[in-house]
């Protein structure tokens, strides 16, 4: 169930965010890729946090109890799809109700010795706030199946969220908190729960009307294609260096794998088991980066040339205007490239300050294009056509990761295989064949030492022979965590997505059907989570 909130500033309010590098301003307001100031959901979840136990506590709840009530609804550590435990709070960011009605200010403070009582030296400051009146919206997003007396005084809380942002010891950060266009404060005690009475009435009787389907399986499966388009910005662990999360520069299938098992245990009459044999591809916004395109320098007549080293073997392209050519460097094969960092800290319970060394900074992306791929579920899982709303990587519950993912017709792709192989021959002026990896591959050895012959080992056609200066390959180690086991999972080597293999062979019409299998089936391990997709001898050129 949803319940939909506004947010009015009644004195300006700071977002909270870092200093920026050649702009003189210390700390700025927080803002999204467009440029637009929000408050993250992890904030207001951890406002709502601290209000609910301080009521809790002064109401005469023992600590266990009150510990116990945090834990269902604000989460705690285990597994829960496994545990079939969906009770926790889920909580959007703030955004601005109109986008074009705010206004960004800046003032300046200082720091007092709290021992002289009089300013430190150097300590002028200057900080950017949000102005007074302006309107935010959010949504928070309860279990369908929660207590009516536990929403009742989640929703007492909520009304008493008078402060937020940074700098509130300042006198900033005050808020009117409205619900249903209804507000509390200042009314008498029987209308306060009245208000809240209502809101109750009106959140569940929008549950009843909503059609609440159930999964008709009959044993088969179903391969369709699907659109996702991500609705808030993710995290998307890549590896860790300390306290810094460094984020993955795609969505794997593996992710959107775990995002539809999660959505459909906690949602459909379905068993776990059911569920188990989901396999899903990478999620991409069109053809993918190849480790073997180059890109010039420069611009060559106001545009930068691509090529592709397998077919055009040049080091430079030559600049007719200028009578010199212009040198080429690797194009890379990110798909998606981090948008901001999210700062975040553990406060202590008890002396509500930060602990010591609990700093932790994670990279997020943000994307607006809409991304693609293909998924095998369960027949009569799903309807076509239909929106879906998953939830993607870390943080799910403050704010990160939303996404609509919508199912369609699989229309598998019809290019003739031996065309393109022959086509790739023509081009390169050699006999050879390219396997183009659309995935990370996880390859089943402990340790790389001639990636060449290791990877012919897993193709299985003895005729092929490895060209090393025709290939580009990027090797990596894989990490994760398995939601359902609930363990960390063992570290892996892969081939990364984008990299080209190039082998050589005398005549290819003999493995043909080889090849068509590995296109269709893959290579490698995990291949139902996304892993090991091939491609052979994409199409080339110079763009």
């Amino acid at each position: 169930m949803k319940i939909n909130y506004t947010v009015k500033l009644k004195t300006p309010a700071l977002t909270a965010s870092l200093g920026i590098i050649g702009k003189d301003v210390d700390v700025v307001v927080k803002v999204d890729s467009k440029g637009k100031p929000f408050f993250n959901g992890k904030h207001i979840k951890g406002i709502l946090k601290e209000r609910v136990t301080q009521f809790k506590l002064g109401l005469g709840e023992s600590e266990e109890e009150t510990k116990k009530f945090i834990d269902k609804y604000f989460g705690k550590e285990g597994n829960y799809i496994k545990d079939n435990n969906f009770d926790k709070i889920r909580f959007s960011n703030l955004v601005l109700v109109d986008k074009n009605n705010y206004n960004i200010d800046d003032r300046y403070g200082i720091k007092i010795d709290r021992k002289t009582r009089t300013t430190v030296h150097n300590s002028l400051f200057r900080y950017e706030h949000i102005t007074a009146g302006t309107e935010f919206k959010g949504d928070i997003e309860v279990p369908n199946k929660i207590d009516r007396e536990d929403l009742k005084f989640i929703l007492a809380c909520l009304f008493h969220l008078d402060t937020i942002g940074g700098f509130k010891s300042r006198g900033i950060g005050k808020v009117d908190l409205f619900i249903k266009e209804r507000e509390l404060k200042y009314k008498e005690n029987k209308e306060q729960k009245d208000i809240i009475d209502k809101i109750i009435d009106d959140v569940f009787k929008e549950e009843n009307n909503q059609e609440n389907s159930k999964a008709n399986l009959n044993g088969k499966l179903k391969k369709y294609s699907y659109t996702l388009s991500l609705k808030e910005p993710f995290i998307l662990t890549g590896r860790e260096i300390g306290n810094y999360v460094e984020v993955r520069d795609s969505i794997q299938g593996s992710t959107v794998r775990g995002a539809m098992i999660e959505y459909f245990a906690k949602s459909k009459d379905v068993s776990l088991e059911d569920l188990l044999c989901i396999e899903a591809s990478d999620a991409i916004s069109g053809d993918i980066s190849l480790a073997s395109k180059f890109i010039t320098k420069y611009a060559i007549d106001g545009d930068k040339i691509e090529t592709d080293k397998i077919v055009d073997p040049r080091n430079e392209i030559e600049d007719k205007s200028k009578g010199k050519g212009v040198k080429l460097e690797r194009k890379g094969t990110s798909m998606l490239k981090a948008k901001g960092n999210e700062i975040s800290i553990a406060i202590n319970s008890q002396t509500k300050s930060v602990e010591d060394g609990m700093l932790f900074n994670s990279e997020y992306l943000q994307c607006d294009e809409k991304l693609i791929g293909d998924i095998i579920l369960p027949e009569g899982l799903v309807d076509e056509n239909k929106d879906y709303t998953i939830y993607l990587g870390k943080m799910k519950s403050k704010g990160f990761g939303k996404a609509v993912i919508t199912f369609g017709k699989y229309e598998k792709e019809r290019a003739n295989l031996k065309a393109r192989i022959e086509k790739l021959q023509k081009q390169a002026k050699e006999k050879i064949l390219t396997f183009d990896l659309q995935s990370d591959l996880i390859l089943p050895f402990n340790t790389i030492y001639n990636v060449g012959e290791q990877f012919k080992s897993l193709v299985g056609i003895s005729e092929l022979k490895f060209k090393e200066n025709k290939s580009y390959i990027n090797t990596g180690k894989l990490g994760g965590y398995n939601i359902i086991n609930n363990i960390r999972k063992v570290d892996e080597l892969v081939i990364t997505r984008g990299s080209v293999l190039t082998y050589e062979i005398d005549d290819f019409n003999s493995i043909l059907p080889k090849l068509e299998e590995i296109e269709e089936k893959g290579l490698g391990l995990r291949k139902n989570e996304g892993f090991g997709r091939v491609k052979i001898s994409s199409e080339r050129g110079e763009k």
